[in-house]
């Protein structure tokens, strides 16, 4: 039957409709459905001479398959007229259409999927109303999460009810909800979020990744360790090496003009003595820190790490906050 379009070719061309969402967010919009009709390819005259027999049974699995076995019409079949002198004149399927929404998930055994739907889109409605939107508008990743869906909505909820700018996410108070759900799901919440909440609760500065700086909690203060490398007024007599909350760091007005950054642990402690300076320990990628401590874009910066794709990357952050900084030891010399 090779060429001859069969049912299970039909049933494959609407399952791949309906992975792509297109019938359940019609359903969950309350579009109207629109009938659907796919062509078939059946046999030609010629084809009913030499393999009558193969015909006649490719034409019964459309009439055996239109309906449930209580039967229930699945599809209806249009027919059209082939044959010759030969074989006479016999009605092959050419057409068939389904009617009914409902039609479509007998065929395609979906129904337990569209009533999972109607029960997201209730449970979303009675929890957080204005997310019923996005449901409709993306039912197969609202059913791809419905194990968690509750909790999702429940962190939305709490999200929206509460004002974060004095809490830490990890002071989220939400039931059977820690930051290890939030971090994992970070991309979908930051979608629900973002479609519930007013502009203003939402800095587009920051990505999803930077989700509690993206809406509005406390973030965990950065640290910035550092060495002076000549006496410092500012600071206590005897005192060679901090630790300091970087956000704090960035009150202190400091003397030293020259501002050396380092990634490596041994370099930064053997770094030698000199005059106005202060040696900074970049701790491998943890260099973000230092964006909170404006003053340095108006000294003299100097990076070093390693000659590697790694030492790079790290460089490449620094330089894009700090545009003027140096690096050295990181030149084809070297």
């Amino acid at each position: 039957m090779a060429g001859w379009t069969t049912v299970d070719d039909l049933v494959r061309t609407l399952r791949r409709r309906w992975d792509s969402g297109r019938y359940l967010r019609d359903h969950a919009e309350g579009r109207p459905w629109t009938a659907v009709e796919l062509p078939v390819r059946g046999p030609s005259a010629r084809d009913l001479l030499d393999r009558f027999a193969d015909a006649v049974t490719w034409s019964q699995r459309f009439e055996r398959d239109r309906r449930t076995a209580a039967g229930t019409p699945r599809f209806d079949v249009a027919y059209r007229s082939v044959g010759g002198r030969h074989v006479g004149t016999n009605a092959v399927p050419a057409r068939v259409r389904v009617d009914t929404f409902e039609q479509l998930c007998s065929l395609l055994g979906t129904a337990r999927e569209v009533r999972a739907l109607d029960g997201l889109i209730a449970t979303t409605g009675g929890a957080v109303p204005a997310l019923v939107p996005w449901v409709a508008a993306h039912p197969l990743r609202a059913l791809e999460h419905r194990e968690i869906w509750p909790d999702l909505l429940a962190t939305v909820a709490w999200t929206v009810a509460h004002d974060p700018r004095r809490l830490y996410l990890r002071q989220l108070d939400v039931d059977g909800v820690d930051t290890k759900f939030v971090d994992r799901h970070r991309r979908l919440l930051d979608e629900l979020l973002c479609a519930v909440l007013p502009p203003g609760r939402v800095d587009a500065r920051f990505p999803a990744s930077a989700f509690a700086r993206r809406f509005g909690f406390r973030d965990k203060p950065g640290y910035t360790r550092f060495r002076l490398l000549d006496h410092e007024p500012a600071l206590p007599a005897g005192v060679s090496e901090l630790t300091l909350r970087s956000d704090e760091l960035a009150t202190l007005q400091l003397r030293a003009r020259t501002v050396f950054v380092v990634e490596n642990e041994i370099s930064y402690l053997a770094f030698p003595a000199v005059t106005g300076a202060l040696v900074v320990f970049g701790s491998g990628f943890a260099l973000g820190a230092l964006a909170e401590v404006p003053w340095l874009a108006t000294r003299h910066l100097v990076s070093g790490g390693a000659l590697a794709p790694h030492g790079l990357t790290i460089l490449a952050p620094l330089r894009r906050r700090f545009p003027a900084v140096r690096s050295m030891l990181m030149d084809d010399t070297t």
